[in-house]
């Protein structure tokens, strides 16, 4: 992919504003698309980025057009709107989708964006805002090989791990298995530290029992921070989020046939939370939540 073509960002975000900055950094003519927040634009526009008010302002400045948005129908609507990239302009382009989003509605849109001369793959993201600010995110890549080859020289400018992980949909899957599998541990590493604490355990030696073995992860010792040390910064990932993207993995799983029980537990454990307005807290503060 020659650096000529032009990039369009929406989404600019904890996650989105550095990886944007990074692909402005690389030399890409980038456009941009704020919600709220001016900061973010102002940085990027610093940067040599053009505002605009509208993704079908967008759509004619640009060759590939990246989403960092938060849902499916968020998605869905920037496409499909009133005032969505397909709304006017007649000009290809690829789509790629950094969000979590359902499986379903990627392969939809992927198909109406092709009824149009587009084409979509979905890359959804792995690590933190700090790995988007130093362009060393993690990205599964899903999509035809095609757009895979072209759209790789961007992607490794906001990556440091670029996995091609299949065809349209594959990646949204695959990032909805890990959030779904870490957010159902989440609950459980929560309720297991609130039965010990109950039990007069100490947590901070349950921590250093369990590390010394097997159940030693990065995910397992950033909720024990909370646990122990009072720290929820260690995983800044909000529990609405967690709960958004349990609810799009049982969703999955029902399309496939799956009766995951247990990521149903941990959906409703966190709809109690986020319905009891701790939806703004991140993951690990759940150490803390359950135990009331």
């Amino acid at each position: 992919m020659s650096v000529k073509e032009r990039v369009g960002f929406i989404g600019l975000g904890a996650m989105g504003v550095g990886m944007a900055a990074n692909v402005a950094a690389a030399g890409y003519p980038l456009t941009i698309m704020g919600h709220t927040r001016r900061e973010p634009i102002d940085r990027l526009v610093a940067l040599g980025a053009t505002e605009v008010k509208s993704p079908a302002e967008m759509r004619p400045l640009c060759d590939i057009i990246i989403l960092c948005v938060t849902t499916s129908e968020a998605v869905e609507g920037i496409v499909t709107g009133e005032q969505g990239l397909l709304s006017e302009g007649d000009n290809p382009f690829l789509l790629i989708d950094c969000g979590t989003s359902r499986p379903d509605s990627t392969l939809a849109l992927g198909a109406r964006l092709a009824e149009s001369g587009c084409s979509m793959m979905d890359v959804p993201l792995g690590k933190s805002s700090a790995a988007a600010e130093s362009g060393t995110l993690n990205m599964m890549a899903g999509g035809s090989d095609s757009d895979f080859e072209r759209a790789k020289p961007l992607l490794e400018t906001m990556s440091e791990n670029l996995f091609h992980v299949g065809g349209l949909g594959i990646g949204h899957r695959i990032k909805l298995i890990n959030n779904g599998y870490s957010m159902a541990v989440a609950c459980l590493a929560a309720e297991a530290m609130a039965t010990a604490k109950a039990g007069g355990v100490d947590l901070k030696l349950v921590r250093d029992v369990m590390v010394a073995g097997p159940n030693r992860s990065d995910f397992f010792e950033w909720m024990m921070a909370s646990a122990v040390d009072g720290d929820e910064e260690k995983l800044s990932f909000a529990l609405k989020n967690g709960l958004k993207d349990m609810g799009y993995f049982n969703a999955m799983a029902d399309e496939v046939g799956v009766d995951a029980t247990l990521p149903r537990a941990a959906h409703a454990r966190l709809s109690s939370v986020v319905e009891a307005g701790h939806g703004e807290n991140y993951v690990p503060a759940l150490m803390r939540l359950i135990e009331k």
